[in-house]
Formats: structure tokens, C-alpha cells, sequence
């Protein structure tokens, strides 16, 4: 019976050691973002990424700041303008963590969004990144329905997407009339 209450102890106490290292860890990467020193808490939030990755129990185990490690570090990609990496970093998160925060598709969808308007994307690639984009911000909002800057990003990509498919697909009117021959405009009217 002792030697039983004395594992359990030793195992509680590891644990807890454990998990205080862990948010200490979170913490100092969130001071360097706060010190100024982003490219160092771009690595430190991915060198704690990577570390949840590896050891997929920790992340079921300690889901909050698993959520708050990929948050910072989502957050940080996307202020670097790193859009790619974004989405590279998010989908990967999608796939390989179980529930994953909304926030990953909060931030996911921005990217895909700033990709649309980026300017290099040729127009059908534009209008798959916005459809992306509101996927993304759907499904968050599913997982976090009180969130009003995930609501407001999605109204506004849907508002955006029925903009452009309506100035793209033409009206049935449009595509049962023939096109009119050209004909000679009638002549200016004089006035005097």
C-alpha cells in the first residue's frame, strides 16, 4: 500500500514538474515576442509546436496550451506576412492534432484571404483562396460561435465571394439573347 501512494506521489510530482516546465517554456516565448525579439519567438513557438507534434499525448493531455503555442505561433507567421507557412504549419496542425483550437482555422483563413487579395494569384486561384478562406472561418465559427471577428471575417468573404460570382456568371437573360450586331449610333443631337 505505501509503495503504492509513493508511486502515485512520484508520478503526480513528475507530471506537475512537467507541466510547469511546459507553460514556463510558453511564457519565455511569449516574452521574447513582447521584448521585441520576433524571429526568436517565431523559433521558440515552433520549437514548442514541434515538441507537441512529437509527443501527441502531451497535446491530448495539455490541449489548452497546445491551442495557445499554436495560436502565438499562427499569430506571429501571419504578422511576418509568412502566409505560406501559415498554411503550411496550419493544415499540418488540422491534420495531425485531434480538435484542434478554432483558432487554427481563424488564422488558417486570413491567410488563405490575404493570399486572394494578394495581387499575384491569377482569378480563378483568387476565388478558390476566398472560398477557402470562408471554409475555414465556417468551421470555426462552428467550433466557436461567440467569436465576432471570426462572424465578421466570414460575413465579409461571403458578402466578397457573392460580389464577384455575380459579376462573373452571366444572367440567364444573358445567356438565352443573342449578342446585338453593332449599329451605327444615332446621330448627336444640335442644339441652335
Amino acid at each position: 500500500m505505501r509503495f503504492g501512494l509513493w508511486l502515485a506521489w512520484v508520478v503526480v510530482f513528475a507530471a506537475l514538474a512537467a507541466y510547469g516546465a511546459m507553460t514556463q517554456r510558453i511564457e519565455r516565448a511569449a516574452a521574447l515576442y513582447w521584448d521585441g525579439s520576433t524571429d526568436d519567438a517565431v523559433e521558440a513557438f515552433q520549437a514548442l509546436d514541434a515538441r507537441f507534434r512529437r509527443h501527441p499525448w502531451m497535446a491530448r493531455l495539455l490541449p489548452a496550451e497546445r491551442d495557445r503555442v499554436l495560436d502565438n505561433y499562427l499569430r506571429l507567421l501571419y504578422l511576418d506576412q509568412e502566409y505560406d507557412r501559415v498554411i503550411v504549419e496550419g493544415e499540418a496542425a488540422l491534420l495531425e492534432h485531434p480538435g484542434p483550437a478554432p483558432v487554427v482555422s481563424y488564422w488558417l483563413g486570413n491567410a488563405y484571404y490575404r493570399k486572394a487579395l494578394g495581387g499575384q494569384a491569377e482569378e480563378e486561384d483568387a476565388l478558390a483562396w476566398l472560398r477557402r478562406a470562408g471554409d475555414q472561418y465556417e468551421q470555426a465559427i462552428v467550433q466557436s460561435s461567440d467569436d465576432w471577428d471570426l462572424k465578421y471575417n466570414h460575413e465579409m468573404v461571403q458578402t466578397l465571394l457573392r460580389k464577384l460570382d455575380s459579376q462573373t456568371e452571366p444572367s440567364s437573360f444573358d445567356i438565352l439573347r443573342p449578342d446585338d450586331k453593332p449599329s451605327p449610333q444615332p446621330p448627336a443631337r444640335r442644339i441652335g
